[in-house]
């Protein structure tokens, strides 16, 4: 299994639910990474912060609401106008720089 898919396990962290005006720290950095990789691809992730949803948008006002990480990749390739591979080597170079301009 990637790192990728580790960290977007669709299951709920024990310590997601603690607090419902600041998402947990992993829940955070999980959606920070989600967003890295889908900005290249002009889109968008918010996290409403009920459960394992997550809102996937493009750039023209479309959204999906996705649970779990196989509903957010198909959202993302409903929403973009280009095939989403998460193993592209300029999106995984951009990633290590810390940077997703691709």
């Amino acid at each position: 299994m990637c790192v990728l898919c580790y960290e977007l396990i669709p299951e709920d962290h024990w310590s997601d639910g603690l607090s419902d005006a600041v998402p947990s720290r992993s829940r955070y950095r999980r959606m920070r990474l989600l967003a890295a990789v889908l900005a290249p691809y002009g889109l968008t992730v918010s996290d409403p912060r009920t459960g394992p949803h997550c809102l996937i948008a493009d750039r023209k006002g479309a959204a999906e609401i996705a649970a779990g990480l196989p509903a957010v990749w198909r959202a993302a390739q409903r929403l973009s106008s280009r095939r989403i591979d998460v193993l592209d080597p300029a999106l995984l170079e951009a990633l290590a720089r810390g940077s997703a301009d691709t």
